[in-house]
């Protein structure tokens, strides 16, 4: 059965009440993204371009992302007092990428050389030891330490238990399509089954378990491990920021309600109706805008490709070159393991 996420979000959306989308605006933005395509700047290998991603196309890979992507959520400070910051061969990384260099580090430098694309080394991880892992340059911490403790032992427990020990043999099981394996990620890791109820009815989002088919899927450049016949149905990932570019470029329009209390800083639980609307709203909007994109590639003559993971990406990384520009521009914020 394909997990509907789009169409969940799309009846969400129908009875939205704080967040709209300005469909006159998608224009603007799916040419400036097309231009990047064109210009070969954003390209489906994207993930292969940072320093910090596996540049071998093995099972070590796959783990690793795998293992990531199971820590990979609630970055911010949520009392806005400090950075965690990680510095690996002297960068510094915050957020995502500080948790990149963090597992890098355990793996290759401090801790006597902690693998952690190794299940069993995982699931004998002491709770002292994972802390240590992700300790701060200055000591701080990532909010919900013991939730990503939690979800490292039930991604490594699972694995050992039904597949062997290698997140690839999940990849082989699903025979080549990215939503077979949403299908087995869903319902063997509950920590990646991100599902609300808004007016009743059950809404999909999904984010960290589609990311992780996406980050694959980048990582392989589409072969091997990385070949989803089906991949344009993952939708983008529906997380804090990729959002707060959308109302940056109007695409997304918030009410005054809703924009008073993220300007306030106030915490949207998981599932709070507004907070479910972001979200799906998010998914909808990145839909139109590669239904747009494709249409300009096809004008252009082009062989290449869109979707709504490269959308995705340019997104995100639109607001980490321009974080000080987009100051002002209020994004949600929730404690959950979810995004």
């Amino acid at each position: 059965m394909v997990l509907a996420i789009l169409e969940s979000c799309k009846q969400v959306l129908k009875d939205s009440q704080d967040v709209k989308i300005n469909y006159s605006r998608i224009p603007y933005l799916a040419n400036k993204i097309c231009e990047k395509i064109l210009n070969g700047i954003l390209v489906p290998e994207e993930f292969k371009k940072s320093p910090l991603h596996p540049k071998f196309e093995d099972e070590g890979a796959v783990n690793w992302i795998f293992i990531i992507d199971s820590l990979n959520f609630c970055f911010f400070d949520p009392n806005n007092k400090r950075h965690w910051t990680v510095t690996w061969k002297n960068e510094i990384y915050t957020g995502y990428f500080g948790l990149c260099a963090a597992i890098n580090k355990a793996i290759e430098v401090s801790l006597k050389g902690i693998n952690l694309t190794d299940m069993k080394i995982c699931k004998n991880l002491t709770k002292e030891q994972f802390y240590e892992i992700l300790l701060g340059d200055d000591g701080t911490t990532l909010p919900l330490l013991e939730e990503r403790y939690l979800c490292l032992q039930q991604s490594a427990e699972v694995l050992l238990k039904k597949y062997n020990g290698d997140f690839k043999n999940c990849i082989v099981k699903a025979n080549q399509s990215a939503q077979k394996l949403l299908e087995i990620i869903s319902a063997n890791f509950p920590y990646f089954r991100d599902e609300s109820i808004y007016n009743n009815e059950k809404v999909l989002i999904y984010k960290r378990a589609q990311i992780l088919i996406a980050d694959i899927w980048s990582s392989f450049g589409g072969t091997s491990l990385g070949t989803f016949h089906d991949i344009d149905s993952i939708t983008m990932f529906a997380d804090y920021r990729v959002p707060q570019v959308l109302l940056y470029y109007e695409v997304l329009e918030y009410s005054k309600k809703l924009k008073d209390k993220l300007i306030n800083g106030t915490l949207l639980l998981h599932g709070h109706p507004e907070e479910v609307e972001i979200r799906a709203a998010s998914i909808v909007a990145v839909d139109f805008i590669v239904f747009e994109i494709k249409q300009l590639l096809v004008k252009s003559n082009s062989t290449k490709i869109c979707n709504s993971i490269m959308v995705d990406t340019y997104l995100w990384g639109f607001r980490r070159e321009n974080a000080a520009m987009l100051e002002n521009t209020p994004y949600h914020k929730t404690l959950n393991i979810f995004y």
